[in-house]
This record gives C-alpha cells, sequence and structure tokens, in this order.
C-alpha cells in the first residue's frame, strides 16, 4: 500500500472517530421522563441518607443505585460522565482484546474507539439504563480473561451481579468458551477466586449498609416480574419474552451477527476461533435470556454484548485476508451501523440538535417538586402515589423525609406492598399524587389499591389539583 493511500485513510479514520464522539456524547445524555426518572428520584433519596431497599425502593441492583447516587452528589452533569466512562471502559476493553488478534494499531483504535462505541449507543440504546455498565463488564471481563488476567475478570463476576444479575450468563457462557478452547486450569482456578473475594466484598458492603436482605428479596421479586405477563405479546410460552424484545432494531443485530458467524465459519481455515466461539456463546446465552426474562423492547440491549464480539470478530478475519485500506474501513463501518440496529439518520439527527436541551434538562427541577417545596418546611415528609411517569420529581428534595418506601406503585407489585402504601400515607405531611393513580380494566389488586389510597386521601389529607397531578396535605400538618 502506498504511503499517500495509508495517510488518506488514516485521516478519513480519524474524522471519522471525531465525527462518531460526537454522536456517541449526544446519545449519552439521559432523557428525564419514565423509568429514568425514577433512577433518578432513587439516587437521589440515596444521597439524601436513606437506606436502599429499606427506605425507599425499586427493582435495580444495588450497584447500579449507588453509582448513580455517588455521581449526583456531585452534580447532575455526572450521570453523563458515568455514561461516558462506562462506554470509554467498552471501547479500551474492545481495542485491548483486537490488540491480542491483529497487528494493525490504527484499525484496532478504528474499531474499539469509534465502532464499538456507536453500536452499544445504537438503535436499542436507552441512556443511563443498566445494560451499559453491564455491557462494559461483561466485554471488560472477556477482555482479561484473553489477556491473562483471569483473577481480575473473576472479580467482576460480583460487580456484574450489583449492576444486572441477568448478564451473569452471558459471561458465564464467555468463561465457558474460552476454557473449552483453552484448557486452562490454573487461570479458571484464579477466574473462581477472584469472584469469591469480590463477592465477599459486595456482601459486606450490603451488609453494613443494612441492604443485603433486601437485595435478596429483590431478586425473588424481579423473578416473579420476569414471568409477568405485561406486555401484548402472544401469549405464548417462551414467544411472550421473545417478541416484546425482537423487535425491528433488534432483529437487524442478530440476523448481522448471524449472518457474520455463518461467513466466518465458511472461511473456517483462516477464522478466529476464539472470537468465534465467544461470539456465539454470547449470542446464544442472550436469546435464552431474553426468551426467558424478555418483556420491553430495551431489553434487546443485551445483544450489544455478542455485536460488540461479532465486529471484533469481522476485523479479525478480515485484516487475515485483505490489505489494510479504505475498502476494510468502510466495510467495518457498514458492519457496525447494522450491528447498532441501524437508528434512521432522522434519529441520528435528532440526537445531535436536542443534545444541549437535554443536558440542560438535567438539572431541571420538576412541576411538582416546585410546588412541594413552596409550601413544605425543611425536615417535613412527603409521599407519592403513581406509576413510573416519575420526572425525577425527589431531586431538589433531599431536605425532606420519605416514610413510605415506594414512590413507584406498578400494576404488577407484591399484595403487600399495595396494602402497605396507603396505611403509611398518614404518617407524610405531603403527598404528590399522579395522575397515573387510576384504575384499570382487569386489574383488581392495583384497583384495590387506588381506592384504598383515594380514601386514605379524603380522610386526612386536603388534595389541590395541579397541572402534574395533585398535591395534598396532611389536615394534622394544617393544624400544626
Amino acid at each position: 500500500m502506498q504511503s499517500g493511500s495509508g495517510a488518506l485513510t488514516k485521516l478519513f479514520v480519524g474524522v471519522f472517530m471525531v465525527l462518531s464522539w460526537i454522536l456517541v456524547l449526544a446519545r449519552a445524555i439521559p432523557e428525564r421522563n419514565g423509568d429514568r426518572g425514577v433512577f433518578v428520584s432513587m439516587a437521589e433519596r440515596l444521597a439524601a441518607g436513606d437506606t436502599l431497599y429499606v427506605d425507599v425502593w425499586d427493582n435495580k441492583e444495588p450497584l447500579f443505585f449507588l453509582t448513580l447516587a455517588a455521581g449526583r452528589t456531585v452534580s447532575p452533569f455526572m450521570d453523563v460522565v458515568t455514561e461516558a466512562l462506562w462506554i470509554a471502559a467498552t471501547a479500551l476493553a474492545s481495542f485491548a482484546i483486537l490488540q491480542t488478534r491483529v497487528s494493525c494499531r490504527w484499525i484496532s483504535a478504528l474499531v474499539g474507539f469509534s465502532l464499538v462505541p456507536l453500536i452499544i449507543t445504537g438503535a436499542i440504546y436507552y441512556a443511563g439504563f443498566t445494560h451499559l455498565p453491564s455491557t462494559a463488564l461483561v466485554i471488560s471481563g472477556y477482555a482479561l480473561l484473553i489477556r491473562g488476567k483471569a483473577l481480575w475478570a473473576g472479580g467482576l463476576i460480583p460487580v456484574l451481579v450489583g449492576f444486572k444479575i441477568i448478564l451473569v450468563p452471558v459471561a458465564l457462557a464467555l468463561l465457558v468458551s474460552w476454557f473449552l478452547l483453552e484448557r486452562n486450569r490454573r487461570e479458571l482456578v484464579r477466574y473462581a477466586l477472584g469472584s469469591a473475594a469480590a463477592t465477599l466484598i459486595l456482601v459486606i458492603l450490603l451488609l453494613v449498609r443494612g441492604e443485603f436482605r433486601g437485595f435478596i428479596d429483590l431478586i425473588l421479586s424481579n423473578i416473579g416480574y420476569s414471568q409477568s405477563m405485561i406486555s401484548d405479546a402472544y401469549a405464548i410460552p417462551i414467544w411472550v419474552h421473545i417478541e416484546p424484545v425482537l423487535q425491528g432494531p433488534a432483529v437487524a443485530v442478530t440476523s448481522v451477527i448471524v449472518f457474520l458467524l455463518a461467513m466466518t465459519r465458511i472461511t473456517a481455515s483462516r477464522a478466529d476461533d476464539l472470537l468465534w466461539w465467544g461470539t456465539l456463546a454470547a449470542l446464544l446465552s442472550s436469546m435464552l435470556v431474553i426468551a426467558i426474562t424478555g418483556l420491553w423492547p430495551h431489553h434487546g440491549q443485551i445483544l450489544y454484548v455478542p455485536a460488540v464480539l461479532a465486529i471484533l470478530l469481522a476485523c479479525s478475519v478480515l485484516l487475515r485476508q485483505a490489505s489494510i485500506g479504505p475498502a476494510s474501513a468502510i466495510l467495518l463501518i457498514a458492519l457496525a451501523i447494522v450491528l447498532s440496529g441501524a437508528p434512521s439518520l432522522r434519529a441520528t439527527v435528532d440526537q445531535v440538535l436536542s443534545a444541549r436541551g437535554k443536558l440542560m434538562d438535567l438539572t431541571r427541577i420538576s412541576d411538582a417538586t416546585q410546588d412541594l417545596l413552596s409550601v413544605a418546611p425543611s425536615g417535613a415528609t412527603y409521599a407519592r402515589l403513581g406509576k413510573n411517569t416519575d420526572d425525577s420529581h425527589a431531586q431538589g428534595l433531599r431536605s425532606l423525609g420519605h416514610p413510605c418506601y415506594q414512590f413507584v406503585q406498578y400494576t404488577y407489585d407484591l399484595p403487600a406492598t399495595l396494602t402497605r402504601i396507603p396505611e403509611c400515607l398518614p404518617s407524610a405531611d405531603f403527598v404528590i399524587v399522579d395522575k397515573g393513580l387510576i384504575p384499570e380494566d382487569g386489574a383488581a389488586r392495583w384497583n384495590t389499591f387506588v381506592a384504598e389510597s383515594e380514601t386514605a386521601l379524603r380522610e386526612h389529607f386536603e388534595c389541590a389539583e395541579e397541572p402534574w397531578g395533585r398535591l395534598c396535605t396532611n389536615k394534622n400538618a394544617q393544624r400544626s
């Protein structure tokens, strides 16, 4: 290859990497509604000193909430910094894997530091959710394993449990595929020791914070939640989980992974066995997890683990068969776009144009919070009724107490939870009532909860209608 062509190729790659990170960072800014609002409110309550799963509850793993809370003690903008760090960790791990498979450093940099970030922030990606950190941990663990750092790779398994337990089967599938090829029992023992040591540290952390029992209860609760019929999928075993998840982008990702596995196996003499079997193991385990637990489209983000490995496999095989030039780079870029779920051009442009607005929105105090702060003295207590339409309401309420455990209620909540909340309401000085507190057809347990909550509000509170819902003041608090 001529030096002029090589310089042009590297210039193209450099420009592409800069542009790709502009898009990646724009996509990494979390929005302020729905589930994400609940996550932020949970983090704000933990930053206020509440104990996870004791004083405040939601169905996500502890290290996810504790990490988010730690960032929010500094600034809401740390939400974006945290996302960027998880993306960078995945990129670095991918680059480290490629450095053991190919000799061309700049093409490894293109794939690891540009294409991998594009893939994991693709069409299925939801900024600020638990899948990104768990993807980073799985890929990082695999990179450590490949590079002979099994002790540290094993240590990441309990960390993964603390972020998203359902990705542990994917990490273990990668371990099995690696061991069947390497047959390194010494490293396997080191992996187990690292995992045992980190597990002990995690258990001690949760015990000291008083959150261990709540975490076990959370796991049991999530098992029941994962088997709930809460989507509009056809009620067919297994399909009821697969159908809500394998929609357009997820189908595209899966199809390309299968295609790459098939094509690289056809050229078996030049295939990279370690990455090939790793990609297959990650895909099969991801599909198994979806078939058992899938409920929503964003659960398809688990497919980004095999997608990352697939682009690494494609790079490894491609560079063994072709000269390194613009055609190789363009082909890898095209593969990465499809492996990301092929977001539309309009969605891509919108992400960039809306970045500044989303960034500023991270510091916004919600209307419900502003109304509550206008009447609630420091040290007062509040509760919240409604579904996960939470607009990060707890941001700005660290000076208030929260006595009622769960500020988001769901139709599939345990009966004990839906009984406990109405009974707890009179202990709060104020109640934020979201518009989602309404009866639903066929949801008898939820409708009983709504009726009991309304009874408690009528008996103990004076409520004022607001554009966002109702703000209710305890009659005893009014008199005092």
